[in-house]
């Protein structure tokens, strides 16, 4: 992605993929948590990939709608969410919210090229 034609960045190349894997059961704490980080990620990442292959999303309605507010800032600032390894339920849940971001799955080949 290039940066935006005012933005500090006009004119470099290339992008920052930023990586957050969220591990075991994700409950408010987690997410409060993984909200935050996405916040500070926000100015300076590019990408970022959310590897929901080690968490245990218990309540995906609640998980899309904390994912919500961020994605659409990405989304509005030409930046991405990627979600690797979301659930059916957890995709329908992304979709019924008008959540803006992309999805994988788990076994969906991310990383660079072999």
């Amino acid at each position: 992605m290039r940066p935006q034609r005012n933005s500090p960045d006009a004119g470099k190349d290339g992008w920052l993929t930023t990586t957050v894997r969220p591990a075991g059961p994700v409950d408010d704490a987690a997410l409060a948590r993984m909200s935050q980080a996405l916040g500070v990620l926000e100015p300076g990442s590019d990408i970022v990939v959310i590897d929901l292959t080690a968490a245990d999303v218990r309540d995906p309605r609640k998980f899309a709608r904390h994912l919500r507010a961020p994605a659409r800032r990405f989304y509005q600032a030409a930046r991405c969410l990627l979600l690797v390894g979301a659930s059916p339920g957890l995709m329908a849940e992304l979709r019924r919210a008008a959540v803006p971001v992309v999805t994988l799955a788990a076994d969906a080949p991310y990383g660079p090229a072999v």
